[in-house]
């Protein structure tokens, strides 16, 4: 497995809590390489061997497996044509609680014992990226975790160059540190999705939660403890957006007497001339584990065709 310290000797480093992707083929190869592969603390990069032809991959790690409060990162990634690049995750991301004091992570200014004891502006993480014609991102990243009194704020940015550009999104969270007893007490979760096409944005979801005293949202989620986004758009994804229409379409809605242990839905995204080009799937289950179950073996059942079946499984 490749470091992303090694790329950078050869790039210069980018500012704290930055990283930089880009991944491009050659016009005579079937692998993708990547001409820029760098990070700066808290994240780090890493790329495992692929064999899969037309396919890269790469893991965003943050040290410690997690984010600690007044941390600010950033990631740009650019995909050439004709790559298929899966970005992923090592554990679920932990948000650890905010707290008053010194802040170190990309900020200019440290406070100190002699200054007013102030709280941070919370745990940021964005990510931007480009999609060239004919390429894919794959964003599966391990479930984010928010421990109690944490406050997390994300925006992912997709630009497709065209409509030959594809993007599988999973965005999902779970209610907490379930093993402390910890359900739903966290201070802030907001996450930000937007997708664009042809300069025009086709999509945006925002999902904002916010505790109060009395734990609302504990009574409002429960009994369900975690939730997930799948967006699925482009040519590459057309099969597996066929698939979970057709699934969906065969749910017939009715009385029942409690609560399922999953539910989901699916809408379409953009339809254009009968062709349905994007799907955008909701998921609420009572445990981690069943959200991941019907996230692997049947709503990207299908993608072990894309980028092998070894790296499937590690995938989610």
């Amino acid at each position: 497995m490749t470091t992303s310290g090694q790329y950078n000797k050869t790039n210069s480093k980018p500012l704290p809590g930055h990283g930089h992707i880009v991944c491009h083929l050659s016009s005579s190869a079937t692998r993708p390489s990547f001409t820029t592969f760098r990070a700066s603390y808290p994240i780090k990069l890493l790329t495992p061997k692929v064999h899969s032809p037309y396919l890269a991959a790469a893991y965003v790690i943050t040290y410690g497996g997690g984010m600690v409060s007044g941390d600010s990162i950033f990631l740009s990634v650019e995909i050439h044509p004709n790559v298929n690049l899966m970005l992923l995750t090592q554990g679920s991301t932990k948000i650890y609680k905010q707290r008053p004091g010194n802040i170190f992570v990309n900020n200019n200014i440290l406070l100190n014992g002699e200054e007013e004891l102030k709280i941070s502006e919370g745990t940021r993480q964005k990510l931007n990226s480009f999609i060239h014609k004919n390429a894919l991102l794959l964003q599966l990243p391990e479930p984010t975790t928010c421990f109690r009194d944490a406050d997390f704020t994300q925006r992912q940015l997709f630009t497709l160059q065209d409509v030959t550009s594809s993007v599988i999104i999973l965005d999902w969270f779970t209610c907490g540190r379930m093993s402390r007893g910890e359900r739903w007490d966290f201070f802030k979760y907001d996450s930000g999705i937007d997708l664009i096409l042809d300069d025009k944005l086709i999509f945006r979801d925002v999902v904002l939660l916010m505790n109060d005293n009395q734990n609302k949202l504990k009574k409002r989620l429960e009994p369900y403890e975690c939730y997930a986004t799948l967006v699925l758009y482009g040519p590459k994804v057309i099969p597996l957006i066929n698939f979970i229409i057709e699934e969906f379409d065969k749910i017939v809605i009715g009385k029942v007497d409690k609560m399922p242990e999953l539910v989901w839905s699916a809408s379409i995204l953009d339809e254009k001339q009968n062709i349905i080009n994007g799907v955008v799937v909701k998921v609420a289950g009572i445990t981690t584990e069943l959200v991941r179950d019907f996230l692997v073996k049947f709503a990207l059942k299908n993608l072990k065709d894309v980028i092998g079946e070894n790296l499937f499984e590690r995938a989610l």
